[in-house]
């Protein structure tokens, strides 16, 4: 649980005089608010099952920042995306990828989920803070719960996510989850959304054993899953739900349930499998390292996954969707040379992290790990 501390940091910020912000927003450099959701005032979950305050084990949970990025009489496909307190800049190049008038007509629409700052700083967090909900009176898609930004703190944000979605959104008929890296084709993902053999849940299916060597990121130990192997689950970088799934996945949380920390694999793995709920692989449509991104934003080869990591490069966020769009909008090709002597070279530069043309001055580079899948 976090310190009951930032309840007053929050209400003595929000107590400040409002033309402040009204200023701000004015001068800022981040000015892309044409279609904005209006925020929500923070307040508590939907039960889970028993009508307390509750997010799996943490008693009293609350959304510090809310989002109603779900109301209106549109029906759209809420893509939420865990984000880091401190990412601002990759949040902006998400909101700058696509127009809003594709976005609309595909009918996605971002939302952030994030956590409370964590930088050990009081000064730091508070700024950090203040600027986040400057964003959210901005653009009114940042949903915030009250436990702080940590790695092993994913499963919680992960469970607010599903939380959020079966209170907020009666009238999708999708979620969409991705992380804040990772490069997505939306055109690609609304074919797969329409197609009549998706099951419950879709996504790069992994099949994975525990790591017993606790050296490893990865150590799990037989007490926090007795099994030798892992049932299915999805890659976290980006996966899609049927909204009736969603809220069997939050029925299946147990009350006293132990906590797990490797969010995917507890939400579409464990939980799924409690649920009955059914995978789709999508597998072939994910790329696994930056280098297909890089070949698409600077050559215009390899275009056609449904996601890729972006490495230490945010910037291909926005570029790998407006060379998409570009594509789309004079009805070209993005996918030239997919299996040519000409796309190899392409990738093979990519890997001896050798620029690909002059322009080229950032070079990613994979920062996302994986668990090895059989």
């Amino acid at each position: 649980m976090a310190p009951s501390s930032w309840k007053v940091e929050i209400a003595v910020f929000l107590a400040v005089n409002t033309s402040f912000l009204v200023l701000f927003d004015a001068f800022s450099a981040d000015r892309n608010t044409s279609g904005r959701s209006a925020p929500m005032r923070p307040g508590p979950p939907r039960s889970l099952d028993d009508g307390r305050q509750r997010l799996m084990d943490l008693n009293g949970f609350e959304y510090v920042v809310d989002s109603g990025a779900c109301d209106g009489p549109r029906r759209l496909t809420p893509v939420l995306v865990h984000s880091h307190v401190g990412h601002f800049e990759r949040r902006r190049a998400i909101r700058q990828s696509y127009p809003r008038t594709e976005l609309d007509r595909l009918g996605f629409r971002h939302v952030f989920m994030v956590g409370l700052p964590s930088s050990g700083d009081v000064a730091t967090d508070r700024v950090t803070q203040e600027r986040l909900v400057r964003e959210s009176s901005r653009h009114g898609d940042v949903v915030q719960g009250n436990f702080r930004e940590a790695y092993r703190n994913l499963t919680y944000k992960h469970a607010m996510g599903l939380t959020w979605f079966a209170a907020r959104c009666p009238r999708s008929d999708y979620m969409v989850k991705m992380d804040d890296d990772i490069a997505v084709n939306l055109y690609k993902l609304h074919d797969v959304l329409g197609r009549a053999d998706n099951r419950d849940l879709a996504g790069c299916v992994i099949v994975a054993k525990p790591i017993r060597d606790e050296s490893n990121k990865w150590y799990v130990s037989r007490a926090e899953f007795a099994g030798d192997a892992y049932p299915p689950f999805l890659s976290g970088w980006l996966y899609a739900a049927r909204a009736a799934s969603v809220g069997r996945l939050l029925r299946a949380i147990e009350v006293r349930e132990r906590y797990f920390w490797i969010d995917d694999l507890y939400v579409t793995g464990i939980l799924a499998e409690r649920a009955a709920l059914a995978l789709t692989d999508l597998r072939p449509d994910f790329e696994t390292d930056p280098g297909p991104v890089h070949c698409c934003v600077l050559k215009r080869q390899r275009c056609d996954f449904l996601a890729a990591p972006t490495g230490d490069d945010w910037t291909l966020l926005q570029r790998y969707a407006e060379q998409l769009t570009g594509c789309k909008a004079t009805n070209s090709s993005c996918d030239l040379f997919r299996k040519s002597k000409r796309h190899h070279s392409c990738l093979d530069l990519w890997k001896k992290k050798k620029p690909l043309d002059a322009a080229a001055d950032r070079i990613g580079k994979p920062s996302i790990e994986i668990l090895d899948w059989n």
